[in-house]
């Protein structure tokens, strides 16, 4: 019988775990659909295999050349039609000089390389926008079943009001007031419900899914990783943004030796055969050919791969002063994110809750005008709100970390 009450008892388990799975929609879940799905990012994918398709062309011989040609046919005189016509079949074979192809795969190579960490850069990127749109989902509806409870808070308060003012204990102006801040809970009610589908749908378009997402949303796997700025700084080289523009410093440095190399141009050795149809008669056929740079040595590509390469210099010193900056930023904002979501949740908001419980009291005791029952009343509402945005601006200021510095904690 135990042993019959323990399986029930675990199978029981499982299922809870079952549907607590189909109808939650945890931040680790919503990266893999959004990894999937993007179109974006699906688009950088197309683009990385199309440098890969570029790369594997580089790799290929130029095909050489057929040609068959008749000469002399169709003459007049003692030879006619095609007794006295010279048939030639020869094949001529392009061949690159100056190691042009070898330096135009590393240029390929190198652009292929750049894309794939264009790639990780864009998944990085997309973690940091399905991470912003994630949590302010979560705490939009976090703050929208706070708004109900407000509501609920001010419509005791009216109902305790009505029925000191039906003793004639109360004012009818308290009473009047009173109304008034319920009609605001409810607006603030209603405006957080609309807004939390508004932030679901904003989630759903980074997803890549239907027009939002209905499933819950959790906090749960939300790293609270803390980090000093030193050890943030040691990070920083192995930024996905940094790793980017090192690898496309390189494939510019590479397309100023592939232009160098390309002025060389391809030698064309042919090789064949000759009929003489007069007295058939046979003979070899040898010749060969080249382009000879004399005005055109790729003057004006060689300046222009040049100047892209300094640029791309200027382009990953900027993005190194940036990166610095905005770890730095983000560093701070969790710190004070930190600070205040300590502050709020073990001080400041059980102290608004308190207050207006000791006013309430107050109020209907008579020791307090409805004057300070209302400021505590506007105490709670700030620090229910500051709890929310706390929390919501200190787990943006982790995964934006996460995400500038491709750290691997998801």
């Amino acid at each position: 019988m135990r042993i019959l009450l323990y399986v029930m008892m675990i199978l029981f388990s499982l299922m809870v775990q079952s549907i607590h799975a189909n109808t939650t929609l945890t931040f680790k879940q919503a990266l893999t659909l959004a990894y999937q799905n993007n179109p974006e990012l699906q688009a950088e994918m197309d683009n990385a295999n199309a440098m890969k398709g570029r790369f594997l062309q580089s790799k290929l011989y130029p095909n050489p050349q057929l040609t068959f040609t008749s000469e002399n046919m169709g003459g007049s005189g003692q030879y006619s039609g095609y007794e006295s016509a010279e048939t030639t079949i020869s094949v001529t074979q392009p061949i690159p000089l100056g190691h042009r192809l070898k330096y135009l795969q590393k240029l390929t190579y190198a652009d292929y390389l750049a894309s794939l960490a264009r790639i990780k850069l864009n998944k990085f990127q997309l973690f940091n926008a399905v991470g912003n749109a994630y949590i302010d989902a979560l705490y939009a509806d976090q703050w929208h079943l706070v708004t109900k409870k407000l509501v609920q808070v001010n419509a005791d308060i009216v109902s305790a009001i009505q029925r000191r003012v039906e003793a004639g204990a109360g004012a009818v102006l308290d009473l009047r007031l009173a109304e008034v801040r319920l009609g605001e809970a409810r607006i603030q009610k209603m405006k957080a419900g609309r807004d939390a589908l508004m932030q679901r749908a904003r989630l759903a378009r980074y997803l890549g899914s239907e027009l939002r997402v209905d499933k819950k949303l959790t906090d749960e796997g939300l790293q609270h990783t803390h980090w000093t700025w030193p050890q943030l700084d040691k990070k920083l080289p192995q930024s996905p943004q940094l790793i980017e523009k090192h690898l496309l410093v390189k494939a510019k440095r590479a397309a100023i030796l592939s232009v160098k190399k390309d002025i060389w141009p391809d030698l064309n050795i042919q090789l064949g055969g000759r009929h003489f149809s007069d007295d058939g008669s046979n003979a070899a056929v040898f010749s060969a050919s080249s382009q000879v740079p004399i005005h055109n040595r790729n003057q004006g590509k060689i300046y222009s791969a040049e100047a892209e390469f300094t640029q791309a210099l200027h382009d990953l010193k900027g993005a190194q002063l940036e990166l610095r900056q905005n770890v730095y930023t983000a560093y701070l904002r969790a710190e004070q994110g930190l600070f205040e979501v300590n502050l709020v949740t073990e001080s400041l908001l059980p102290l608004a809750r308190k207050s207006l419980q000791v006013a309430k009291e107050g109020y209907q005791m008579g020791r307090y005008t409805y004057i300070e029952l209302s400021t505590a009343l506007n105490a709670l509402f700030d620090e229910e709100r500051h709890y929310q945005q706390a929390h919501a601006d200190y787990h943006k200021a982790l995964l934006t970390i996460v995400g500038l510095l491709g750290l691997d904690s998801y």
